[in-house]
């Protein structure tokens, strides 16, 4: 038999619960509580950062050139490879769709920087293994489109 019997066990677990000195943590004590930081005790407390934040701006709802609708979150268009205005982005991957000719097993994803690419799925149900068979560049990497500088110039906090 072991030095320890069950009940020393549940003994010490209960002391550990116990504050330094000797009272139990979970019993309600009377005591005021002291300010964590005693400079701001005599302050009101801090108000939420987010209800001081100004409204979002009203961005700009460009016609799409492809489809003739409007487009209602200009944050996620991409340029138009022939003209540079903004296009929706399913309307970009609907084209390279059209102009593309895929093989079984093949599938057209964006891979970022204005570039999409042709990939290789072994198992289609399993997207994390694939190939990149070709690459194919959507917008130039020469500069870019005033319509982006024009929407990051109302969310830049450095003026």
């Amino acid at each position: 038999m072991s030095d320890h019997s069950d009940g020393s066990h549940r003994r010490d677990r209960h002391k550990r619960h116990k504050n330094r000195d000797g009272r139990n943590a979970s019993a309600g004590s009377a005591a005021p509580r002291q300010p964590l930081n005693p400079q701001r005790s005599g302050q009101q407390p801090r108000r939420d950062a987010r209800q001081e934040m100004p409204p979002l701006p009203k961005l700009p709802t460009p016609v799409c050139p492809r489809c003739g609708q409007a487009i209602a979150d200009i944050s996620s268009a991409i340029s138009d490879k022939t003209s540079g205005e903004p296009i929706h982005f399913d309307c970009a991957l609907a084209f390279l769709q059209g102009a593309e000719t895929l093989a079984d097993g093949e599938k057209i994803v964006y891979i970022g920087q204005g570039k999409f690419a042709v990939v290789f799925f072994e198992n289609p149900a399993d997207t994390r293994k694939f190939k990149i068979i070709r690459v194919l560049e959507w917008e130039g990497r020469e500069g870019r489109p005033e319509w982006r500088t024009d929407i990051s110039s109302i969310f830049s906090q450095v003026r």
